[in-house]
């Protein structure tokens, strides 16, 4: 497996810290569910990302994909919230930008994460 050594960057690793954050209150620790993996991981990234050293490059590639994944339902979600929420209009307009919040984030580790891992390409 291919590693590569990244430099540490504050700002990657409060994203993750945040979203860790976010995916704890999901989480149970004695469930291995989705929310109890997507906080372990994203632990795991503000770690990575807050000390730098050795990773895998599959790590940083699966990283790459979860974030572009994220910044291209966005707007899918936006919709949802929308139409579920069409008589809440402040509810609506809080979850969306949290959403939008999440994207520009997303949108700002995708662009990194994509400087790092262009030269194992």
């Amino acid at each position: 497996m291919q590693q590569a050594n990244i430099a540490p960057n504050p700002q990657i690793a409060v994203i993750f810290k945040g979203w860790a954050a976010d995916w704890a209150k999901e989480s149970q620790a004695d469930k291995k569910d989705m929310a109890t993996k997507f906080h372990t991981v994203y632990n795991i990234a503000a770690d990575l990302f807050s000390k730098g050293g050795e990773v895998d490059m599959q790590f940083l590639s699966a990283l790459f994909q979860d974030c572009k994944q994220k910044l291209e339902m966005a707007e899918a979600m936006n919709e949802k919230v929308k139409a579920s929420l069409h008589a809440d209009d402040e509810r609506a307009l809080a979850i969306i930008a949290k959403v939008n919040s999440a994207a520009q984030d997303a949108a700002h580790v995708v662009r990194y994460l994509g400087q790092l891992l262009m030269p194992a390409a």
